[in-house]
């Protein structure tokens, strides 16, 4: 019986020997490949931080660019007043405040401008009720120079 039992401890201490070797050349490939992968990830990650996202009433001057996102979306550019969202300075989607409709550029990440454009007319919904909603739309419209 001893016989087993030594036999049995020497195969669990060269199993114990086999994980230890093997923990010390994973930990050098870390030292040596560590600086490496988080090198490679820093410029993946600088890529997507977000631009920074404006959200306002469009103007006179919104309508060309408004015009090539309703034609890249395939819609009809919606009725005024709009709320215009610009990511990094240009125009990605605009809102409809007086019937709802949407357009966005397909071939930019959109859904965090509409989702602030929708919030935003949220915001300036509650304020028309506050308000008689003629004041507010000859407000906007004369504001843009619409009028």
């Amino acid at each position: 019986m001893n016989v087993m039992r030594d036999q049995a401890m020497n195969h669990s201490g060269l199993y114990i020997e086999l994980i230890h070797q093997r923990a010390v050349e994973i930990d050098r490939r870390a030292q040596r490949l560590g600086p490496l992968l988080a090198a490679a990830a820093a410029p993946q990650a600088a890529a997507t931080a977000p631009e920074p996202v404006t959200v306002r009433l469009a103007c006179a001057a919104d309508w060309p660019r408004l015009r090539d996102v309703a034609e890249l979306d395939s819609s009809l550019l919606p009725a005024a007043p709009l709320l215009v969202g610009e990511r990094d300075g240009r125009a990605v989607a605009a809102l409809s405040l007086s019937s709802g409709a949407v357009i966005a550029d397909p071939f930019v990440a959109t859904a965090d401008v509409v989702a602030l454009l929708h919030l935003r007319a949220r915001q300036l919904g509650a304020e028309r009720r506050r308000r008689p909603a003629r004041a507010l739309a000859w407000r906007l419209s004369r504001a843009n120079g619409w009028l």
